[in-house]
């Protein structure tokens, strides 16, 4: 799995995922979402190119996002599919972390 980011306006930071979100993309990324999560308050995620999320990608989101809200930030996430809509859903990470259509809605969101 490949993460590209890209600095947005008034201190958002945008996450670009390319690929699968499974075990080995969750290797990928896990490291860097703690990163992030430990450095900034603001983090919208764009899903337009991310083909499969397993359980243990959810669960580096909804940990990045955990310790980000426990610090007073926020994470949003935009262009997910309707099957990773519903697998946010039925784990309750949609709960922790927004869900949105597109990136102005995820910026709005964790301003």
């Amino acid at each position: 799995m490949q993460l590209i980011k890209q600095e947005l306006e008034d201190g958002v930071l945008e996450v670009k995922l390319v690929g699968s979100f499974d075990i080995a993309g969750a290797g990928d990324v896990d490291m860097e979402f703690a990163v992030i999560s430990g450095t900034r308050s603001k983090v919208v995620v764009d899903f337009n190119e991310v083909d499969f999320l397993a359980s243990i990608g959810v669960r580096v989101l909804v940990k990045a996002a955990r310790s980000m809200s426990n610090k007073g930030g926020k994470m949003a996430l935009f262009g997910a599919n309707q099957t990773t809509r519903n697998v946010l859903a039925s784990t309750g990470a949609d709960t922790l972390i927004v869900v949105t259509d597109d990136e102005p809605s995820a910026v709005d969101a964790v301003a």
